[in-house]
């Protein structure tokens, strides 16, 4: 996928071979990662600086099962009226409690925020709160992510330290994290063993801008007929043989399905869905494409 999305850029062959390797495992050693591109370990690291320094790399983040620690996950979709100062109304609602991602779009719906609640209850009663003080939201829906049933991980102060640390910055070392945390080393070293063992953690992200190669995230949303669910395995089967969908996931709402797709043309997003419409047509009711300007990602703030 890097390859592809890389081909013909600026980078050379072994910036982008950084960021595949670091793109498979953002918390790949450096050693490995050195070994894994065929240069030394300072090349290795100062090429990751300079990738981050000029900002091809946006972050690193550990992918968390937030429902095996007892969270749901809520997809919120609100329209606007102009806003005159964008960037506080980020900052305002980056601090909704659960606020893990926000993403700008370029529709009728300008913001989509990721949210992780324990309580449902309380995250609509805080929204609802929100809403009415800000008179600039003119509309809303929410989506809530589908899970399949897991096992359930207990998980204490000391593991949420080292999750909301690491949900922003997973590069950190054991050492670095047992600085921040104030936890001892081995502490940190063995809770990491034993989140990423029980899939807590279940992968380590890099955060790469596809926008300077003129490529863009879309959400694609589905709404699936009730009662014609005979081909949705074919349907899902099909999606994740894809290389530029990122993410998928079923969900209750408005909307039956959501998949992020990385392209550098709508007309091909829009060709590619509507051949998908066309071979499952009795399935999908009908869909609406998001493309998807900015990704501002907040630390994790477990409870």
């Amino acid at each position: 996928m890097i390859e592809y999305l890389f081909e013909g850029s600026e980078l050379d062959k072994v910036d982008i071979k950084i960021l595949s390797a670091l793109r498979d495992n953002a918390r790949i050693p450096l050693k490995d990662l050195a070994t894994k591109c065929r240069v030394s370990k300072q090349t290795a690291l100062y090429r990751i600086n300079k990738l981050v320094k000029d900002k091809v790399i946006k972050g690193f983040h550990a992918y968390i099962d937030y429902q095996k620690i007892g969270y749901a996950t809520y997809y919120i979709f609100i329209q606007t009226r102009y806003i005159e100062d964008e960037t506080e109304f980020i900052k305002e609602l980056s601090q909704i409690n659960g606020c893990i991602i926000i993403m700008k779009s370029i529709t009728q719906y300008s913001y989509n925020l990721k949210i992780i609640t324990k309580d449902l209850y309380k995250m609509m009663l805080e929204l609802q709160q929100f809403f009415v003080k800000k008179k600039i939201i003119t509309s809303h829906f929410i989506l809530q992510r589908l899970e399949k049933p897991v096992i359930s991980v207990e998980i204490d102060d000391k593991d949420k330290k080292i999750l909301n640390e690491l949900s922003i910055n997973c590069r950190l070392s054991a050492l670095e994290l047992s600085k921040i945390t104030g936890l001892t080393y081995d502490i940190v070293h063995n809770r990491l063993k034993h989140l990423i063992k029980n899939k807590v953690i279940e992968n380590f992200l890099t955060v790469i801008d596809f926008d300077r190669e003129g490529f863009m995230y879309y959400s694609v949303l589905l709404k699936f007929a009730d009662d014609k669910f005979d081909d949705f395995l074919k349907f899902n089967s099909q999606l994740k043989l894809d290389p530029l969908v990122v993410r998928r996931f079923a969900c209750v709402g408005e909307f039956s399905y959501m998949f992020e797709i990385v392209d550098n043309n709508y007309v091909h997003i829009n060709e590619k869905l509507n051949k998908v419409r066309s071979q499952f047509h009795d399935m999908i009711r009908y869909s609406q494409i998001v493309p998807i300007q900015n990704h501002h990602f907040y630390k994790t703030r477990l409870e």
